[in-house]
């Protein structure tokens, strides 16, 4: 009778733990959200387009008139070169059909990879989300073979700067932009 007891206590404890994994589980998907898909031109690139409408300065260097977005998007290149072409990896996350944020990344040699875009729509910032993307993009150029990673952005874009800070990245050079580095 005794071993019974015992036996029942023992899977009481082990679906307690169950239970209490999946929960913890179940709070982590709904703090990032979503998982990190890639990114569909017919279905994301309006909601894209507004992004870098509304964040233009942080996101290209150069006015859109000196930019076609929708060649970034539609041929996922990194430049406007054709030769670049099919290099850009896009990513987004999506929230009950509403567009997180994205990020946008690629391997400029084997060895060095680019963070290119990264953007979180105002209403999930705050939330994890940006520092989801970009662990995801450092993650895949890693397993590419990058040892070193680098982003631009502006001294202004201090929460850029932290979140970059934060993820281990390093300022190499600091004038109108400022360009820093990961090393693995």
């Amino acid at each position: 009778m005794k071993k019974i007891q015992n036996m029942k206590f023992v899977f009481s404890l082990i679906a307690a733990s169950i239970l209490a994994t999946s929960l913890g589980s179940c709070a982590l998907n709904s703090y990032t959200g979503s998982e990190v898909v890639d990114f569909n031109y017919d279905r994301d690139h309006v909601a894209l387009e507004e992004i870098f409408t509304r964040d233009w300065d942080w996101l290209v260097p150069v006015g859109p008139d000196q930019y076609s977005l929708d060649l970034v998007l539609r041929y996922r290149a990194p430049r406007q070169d054709p030769l670049y072409a099919g290099r850009l990896m896009l990513k987004v996350m999506h929230d009950k059909g509403n567009l997180i944020g994205f990020v946008g990344y690629y391997m400029k040699s084997g060895e060095e990879g680019f963070l290119n875009f990264l953007d979180v729509n105002p209403q999930y910032r705050g939330k994890g989300y940006a520092e989801t993307l970009a662990r995801y993009a450092m993650d895949a150029m890693i397993k590419k073979g990058a040892q070193r990673i680098t982003i631009v952005t502006y001294p202004h874009n201090e929460r850029a700067l932290k979140l970059y800070h934060r993820l281990g990245f390093k300022e190499i050079r600091r004038n109108a932009q400022v360009e820093l580095e990961y090393r693995v």
